[in-house]
């Protein structure tokens, strides 16, 4: 059952990546990437880690096999016709960019569709929170197993450091899909309390949402604080900013709720929720499809444009900032929906709530 505040928050999420991807108007150190950086990313494994659940009867190869249908499945498609669509110019510079959607990660140019990274290290992370859900099973009453998931977690989080320490970067992200672990058990123990609960944030009645309410007071200066502090974080760099994995998470986590509350207020107001919802449900097409449209906005469209567009395409002002975002987002918006799967499809009989989504 889709949760249309969740989507929201998955819509917003999916706006900020596109603004992040604005290179040619901000700096990459500049303050509103540090903001963006914070959250943009956090709040998909947020919500991963929300609707990861163990379901009777699913053997772990049918697990493995809806994941990898739901995530690998659309990585290699669109790797592949992102090297096509850019046109190698020589067999030796096509051998290197197969060779990268192999590899699986976003750095040194390996994917000339920068952040289709995300899809191959969600697909780890899923993994590994999966076997921490099935280590909870061992506890026999709900803290003990809590108490193991959340010790698995540090232990896991813990070795994915040591790794990244090593200046090692391993196939498809599997290193930063062990130090993310924590969001993941972040966004489980939020389904727990809601299914506590019984309701939705700010549905929760007077006193349990203005508690709500306060702790976003207090997490607002947190986040903005960490943020400061920390400087740009760069997942796919596996930069985690200036003071360590201790800001980053704060900063994250912080930013995270406050973008979750935002979206559950913005659920009562049906226009603002479509729209953004929309967005939320074609989030992992928009994610692999606004760099290209980026580039054809470019090569194609800018040119048709009237002069004073085509003047003030690439400047810092209002007019190429708004341009170039609004443009990519309703074009990779359009081609989400052009690419929309036959809704008769197997991709119908499986739970598609855990992430990016198609």
């Amino acid at each position: 059952m889709r949760k249309t505040y969740i989507d929201i928050a998955k819509g917003i999420a999916i706006l900020l990546v596109i603004l992040g991807h604005m290179n040619r108007f901000f700096e990459y150190n500049g303050r509103l990437n540090q903001i963006v950086y914070s959250i943009q990313l956090p709040v998909f494994l947020l919500i991963g880690g929300y609707w990861l659940r163990l379901k009777e009867n699913e053997s772990p190869m049918e697990f493995l096999a809806g994941k990898f249908y739901r995530l690998i499945q659309p990585y290699f498609l669109f790797a592949f016709f992102s090297i096509i669509y850019i046109w190698p110019k020589d067999a030796g510079e096509f051998g290197y960019y197969a060779a990268g959607m192999l590899w699986g990660i976003g750095i040194r140019n390996y994917l000339p569709n920068l952040p289709i990274w995300f899809l191959t290290m969600f697909f780890v992370a899923n993994i590994w929170f999966y076997l921490i859900l099935n280590m909870g099973k061992l506890g026999k009453k709900p803290w003990q197993s809590y108490l193991l998931k959340g010790a698995a977690v540090l232990f896991i989080m813990y070795a994915g450091w040591k790794i990244k320490m090593r200046e090692v970067r391993l196939p498809w992200g599997f290193e930063l899909a062990m130090i993310l672990q924590g969001f993941f058990f972040a966004g489980h123990l939020w389904k727990a309390c809601e299914e506590r609960w019984g309701k939705e944030p700010l549905m929760l009645g007077k006193r349990k949402s203005m508690v709500l309410l306060l702790a976003a007071v207090i997490a607002f200066p947190v986040w903005l604080l960490c943020v400061k502090w920390n400087g740009r974080v760069d997942i796919n760099a596996a930069w985690f900013g200036q003071k360590g994995m201790w800001s980053f998470y704060l900063a994250a986590l912080a930013g995270s709720y406050l973008l979750i509350l935002l979206s559950a207020a913005l659920a009562k107001f049906p226009p603002a929720a479509w729209v953004l919802s929309l967005f939320g449900k074609n989030s992992m097409v928009i994610m692999a499809t606004h760099v290209p449209v980026l580039l054809w906005l470019d090569g194609v469209v800018t040119p048709l444009m009237p002069t004073v567009i085509q003047i003030n395409s690439r400047s810092k002002n209002w007019i190429g900032i708004s341009y170039y975002f609004t443009a990519d987002v309703l074009l990779s918006l359009f081609a989400a929906l052009l690419l929309k799967r036959n809704p008769y499809s197997r991709r119908k009989k499986i739970h598609n709530m855990d992430g990016p989504t198609a």
